[in-house]
C-alpha cells in the first residue's frame, strides 16, 4: 500500500478523486504473480485510470515509476525505455485520447515483458521483438473505440481507423476490403478496426493474399491429385520444387483463411526463445515458395535500393 500511495502522490492524483479511490479499492484484487511492488502499484493505477487522460508530465512520471520495477538492467531495456520517453516528449500532442488513456497500461506491459518475457495478460513476448510489440500496442490503442451511444461523431472514428491502413499501403481501397469481407465473412467495420492495428508488413501480406486469392482457390482444387498439383505449381513457377516444399506450399494453401484470421486478431504470439511465431513463419514460407507473398529479405533489399 505504501508504494501505491507514493506513486499516486508523485503522479499528483489526489485523495478523493475517482482514480485514487479506485486504485486503493482494487489493490487487493491484483493477482499474486505481480510480486514486484512497482509493477503491482503501476498496474493498479493503470487499471483505475482507463477513463482518465494523463498529461504529458504525468505519463513521463508514470514511466519513471514503472521503470523502477525493472529487475535487471540491460541495454535492450534501456533502449526501449528511452524510446518511450522520447515518444512522450516529442509525440504526446499527436497521441489520440484513446492512446493517452491506454498508454499507462502499455508501459506496464512493456516493463513486464522486460522482466519476465510475458505481458500482464500472460502473452509470451521475446525481448528481441519488444519494439514491434510496443508499436503494435500503440496502434491498437489508437484504434480502440469506447462503447457508447451512437452519435454524429461515431462514423468519424470509423473513417479515421480506415484512414490508418490506407496511409500505410496506398493500394488498400474498397476492393481490398470487399475482398477481405468475402474471405473472412466479417463485417466491414470490424475489418477496418482490425486492419488499423496491424504492422505494415502484415498488411502487405494480407493484401498479397487477397490479390492472389482466386489463384489460391484454383490451387486448392488441384490438391486432390498430388501429381496434378505439382505439375501446375511448377509450370507456373518455371522451376522444380522439392517434395517437402510442395508439402509446405499445400499446407499454406489450405490455411489461408486461418492465417488471415489470426493476423487480424493478433493471435500469432512470438516464441520466447526465437523471437518469431513458428506457425506463422512456416505458413508464410509456403506462400513465398509459390510467389503469393514477397520474401521479407527481397522487400528489405528493395527498400535499401530506394
Amino acid at each position: 500500500m505504501d508504494t501505491l500511495i507514493y506513486c499516486l502522490d508523485i503522479l499528483k492524483i489526489k485523495e478523493g478523486t475517482e482514480v485514487y479511490r479506485k486504485a486503493v479499492e482494487v489493490e487487493y484484487k491484483v493477482p499474486i504473480e505481480f510480486a514486484n511492488e512497482w509493477i503491482s502499484a503501476m498496474k493498479i493505477i493503470a487499471n483505475a485510470s482507463l477513463d482518465y487522460t494523463f498529461s504529458q508530465s504525468q505519463l513521463s512520471d508514470f514511466l519513471t515509476l514503472a521503470a523502477k520495477g525493472i529487475e535487471q538492467k540491460k541495454t535492450s531495456s534501456e533502449i526501449i525505455i528511452f524510446k518511450m520517453y522520447r515518444d512522450i516528449i516529442e509525440n504526446y500532442d499527436k497521441f489520440s485520447n484513446s492512446l493517452k488513456s491506454n498508454y499507462p497500461e502499455i508501459i506496464v506491459d512493456v516493463i513486464s515483458v522486460i522482466n519476465q518475457g510475458i505481458d500482464t495478460k500472460g502473452n509470451k513476448i521475446n525481448t528481441i521483438g519488444l519494439d514491434k510489440y510496443y508499436q503494435s500496442r500503440k496502434q491498437q490503442a489508437r484504434s480502440k473505440v469506447k462503447e457508447e451511444p451512437l452519435t454524429q461523431a461515431a462514423p468519424i472514428r470509423t473513417t479515421t481507423a480506415a484512414g490508418i491502413y490506407n496511409e500505410k499501403i496506398p493500394e488498400l481501397r474498397n476492393d481490398f476490403v470487399e475482398s477481405l469481407c468475402k474471405i473472412t465473412k466479417r463485417k466491414r467495420h470490424d475489418l477496418e478496426q482490425s486492419l488499423a492495428t496491424l504492422q505494415e508488413s502484415d498488411l502487405k501480406k494480407i493484401s498479397d493474399l487477397c490479390r492472389n486469392y482466386n489463384k489460391l482457390q484454383y490451387y486448392r482444387k488441384k490438391l486432390i491429385a498430388k501429381e496434378e498439383f505439382k505439375n501446375e505449381i511448377q509450370k507456373e513457377l518455371g522451376i522444380e520444387l522439392r517434395p517437402y516444399q510442395l508439402t509446405r506450399a499445400a499446407n499454406s494453401i489450405r490455411r489461408v483463411q486461418l492465417y488471415i484470421g489470426n493476423i487480424l486478431d493478433n493471435k500469432f504470439i512470438l516464441d520466447a526463445s526465437h523471437g518469431i511465431n513458428h506457425i506463422k513463419h512456416n505458413i508464410e514460407y509456403g506462400y513465398q515458395l509459390i510467389n503469393i507473398i514477397e520474401r521479407t529479405r527481397r522487400i528489405r533489399r528493395q527498400q535499401r535500393v530506394q
